[in-house]
């Protein structure tokens, strides 16, 4: 018989942020599958599948039910595309003891034909009732005494103690007369955590498995006891802080958390709201895999689906309405393989499915709301909204805009060039509407990292004074200027366009506007009709929302301005007509909507960004940042590309402009 029962010991030792050691005795058993059923009869006190003094449940293992293990894992293996041809599987598992059994960790020894390990899966048991699995087929060679190792990136939540930042590191003998396997993490190349369990063969027959059930009576029942007295120790008295559980996000999560009572009754709210899809197809697939399809396939070609991991998701959305549908993104709380296009089928439905229609979210929208009160664009209170977006690290916006480092919308005539070509083309279009000539003093409103007032000082001979109130900007721009060797033609401030005087022939201001706030739109014109000379032009580039929706707009913040713009309010081209016409003499010359060239911008902005998602975790920003700048790129692309939003081209001068005739 090669199934055998074994008598050993764990130990794990804890490296940082402090020592600590754990160290018990135990036993467990070392199972052939194939040899289950003859166990079951020759040993009395063992039971497969029936309740005896020691036994092995297959619905204890792997996915939940009653199918049997093997088989099970061979589905598994297969559904997720490891062709591994497996002939004998040998599962190290800690058996029930009468009906308790807790498992952290079960592993499965996968040999082909000719008796070589193929590969190992380890099944992995948190506290909270979750599972996960980690299949180990590359092996990474051996190490010391271990002739099979492997390396697998951390993704599953076990301690509080630990976050999901780490590799592991899998070693493995052979299940002989001693058995021994040693599970290290390793984070930033340091070890910060091993585990090691060791064990002495003993036949599995009754006289063995009585000595040992009677040697160590308590061990199954003291598994979670030791978990939970281990995290008082650590948490009390050696003062680790504690990391927040993260929702299981990856597919090799086989057993989520059920929902509550309450949980249903917010799903079936979602429900009704999804019935009313009426444009494309969009599938929700739940925690325990059920799938639920709304839509009319007829009307639009258009498919999408929505992965939830947890089942706190329905709560968030009806609770919060569309600023919990993006916060549960950012958190994990669903997925999708195509962001964008669940973005958008939502978006063409938005009418069907508003979450005006939830009561419940009323109280979190005027939370909100009230959150976006505090963030006025007083003189001191835009350097802090500034700062909270623009100030995050210039190396992290340089991981996805062009080298100008031009944060705005570019411009694709064609549809094929770069980024940096089609950033070029938005700054020439610029400085044509504003008409720029050598000798022109220009004043540019939010000149961010330079990139417009250094091309257009260079291209044109005119001079340039560049102003922004994010300091990791000026910091920036200055440098830009200088390795240029533009000093005497490009000054850049730190400074609000409230506070400047003198007067400009020209003035430019590229998507700073969205910054200015309903609030204070009359006093900006009124700004640069002081600053603009009398036959200057102005040329503004800004994101704008369709007139009929602006009330509700900066009547009801949304996920974006909470999260990444605060205080920031989208104009509507009449809400710029009527500041500009109450509070100046200015007037509107000629308009373009260049919104089509926003959603490719955006598309090269985050496909840069997701495949820059190692540097960016490098800088010290988490999942859930990394997350929400995936949300907010995507969901900006989807607008732009539905023409929920237009970034307007505004060429704005006075009545009886001289020199528009001229040159």
């Amino acid at each position: 018989m090669n199934s055998c029962i074994y008598v050993g010991s764990v130990e794990h030792i804890r490296f940082k942020p402090v020592w600590h050691r754990l160290y018990y005795s135990l036993y467990f058993t070392c199972i052939d599958l194939d040899e289950l059923e003859e166990i079951d009869r020759a040993i009395p006190v063992f039971g497969y599948n029936r309740v005896r003094l020691v036994s092995l449940h297959d619905g204890d293992y792997l996915t939940p039910g009653s199918e049997n293990i093997r088989r099970k894992l061979t589905a598994f293996l297969e559904e997720h595309g490891i062709a591994t041809p497996v002939e004998r599987i040998v599962l190290v598992t800690s058996a029930r003891l009468l009906w308790n059994v807790f498992n952290p960790v079960n592993f499965y020894y996968c040999y082909n034909a000719s008796g070589q390990l193929e590969c190992v899966v380890a099944e992995v048991n948190n506290t909270f009732g979750e599972r996960h699995v980690y299949p180990l087929t590359h092996q990474e060679g051996t190490r010391g005494s271990y002739p099979a190792c492997f390396r697998v990136a951390k993704e599953f939540h076990v301690s509080p103690f630990n976050d999901l930042e780490g590799t592991y590191e899998l070693c493995f003998s052979a299940p002989g007369e001693e058995i021994e396997i040693s599970i290290d993490l390793y984070k930033e190349g340091e070890k910060a955590f091993t585990a090691r369990l060791w064990g002495r063969r003993r036949p599995f027959e009754t006289r063995s498995l009585l000595s040992v059930v009677l040697s160590h009576p308590l061990i199954p029942h003291l598994t979670l006891g030791r978990i939970h007295w281990e995290a008082v120790k650590l948490f009390f008295g050696k003062k680790l802080p504690l990391h927040h559980k993260p929702v299981p996000m990856s597919p090799m999560t086989i057993k989520k958390l059920p929902p509550t009572p309450s949980q249903r009754i917010f799903m079936g709210m979602i429900e009704g709201l999804l019935s009313s899809v009426r444009i494309g197809v969009l599938e929700v697939v739940l925690p325990d895999g059920a799938r639920k399809t709304f839509g009319t396939p007829e009307f639009s070609s258009r498919a999408a689906r929505i992965m939830v991991n947890d089942y706190s998701f329905f709560s968030r959305v009806v609770l919060h309405g569309e600023v919990g549908f993006g916060e549960a993104y950012m958190e994990g709380l669903w997925d999708s393989e195509n962001l964008l296009d669940v973005l958008k089928l939502l978006i063409e439905n938005r009418q069907a499915i508003s979450d005006g229609n939830i009561a419940l979210s009323a109280l979190s929208r005027f939370k909100d709301f009230s959150l976006h009160r505090s963030r006025p664009n007083t003189l001191f209170g835009s350097r802090e909204n500034i700062a909270a977006h623009y100030d995050l690290n210039n190396e992290f916006f340089a991981t996805f805009l062009d080298t100008r480092m031009m944060y705005s919308c570019g411009y694709f005539p064609q549809g094929s060039e770069t980024l940096d070509e089609a950033q070029l083309n938005k700054i020439l279009r610029v400085i044509e509407k504003a008409r720029l000539y050598q000798g022109d003093h220009v004043l540019e409103i939010g000149c961010g990292w330079g990139g417009f007032a250094i091309e257009a000082a260079r291209r044109t001979g005119c001079s340039v004074r560049g102003i922004t109130v994010s300091r990791k900007q000026y910091e920036y721009a200055r440098k830009a200027v200088q390795a240029q060797g533009l000093e005497d033609r490009v000054e850049i401030l730190l400074q609000d366009y409230r506070t400047l005087e003198g007067t400009y022939d020209r003035i430019v201001s590229i998507e700073m506007l969205e910054a200015v706030g309903h609030e204070h739109l009359g006093e900006f014109f009124a700004r640069c009709d002081r600053l603009l000379k009398p036959d200057g032009l102005m040329v503004l580039q800004v994101i704008t929302v369709p007139d009929q929706r602006y009330d509700a707009h900066r009547s009801e913040p949304n996920w974006i301005q909470k999260h990444i713009f605060p205080g920031g309010v989208l104009p509507s081209l009449t809400s710029l007509c009527n500041a500009m016409t109450a509070h100046s003499r200015l007037q509107v010359e000629d308009v373009e909507n260049i919104a089509a060239h926003y959603a490719e911008t955006l598309r090269h902005w985050r496909e840069r960004f997701l495949g820059a998602e190692r540097q960016v975790s490098g800088m010290g920003f988490d999942r859930s940042f990394r997350r929400k700048w995936e949300y907010y790129l995507s969901i900006c692309e989807a607008q732009f590309a539905l023409r929920v939003l237009g970034d307007l081209q505004v060429v704005i001068t006075r009545e009886g402009n001289r020199r528009l005739g001229s040159r």
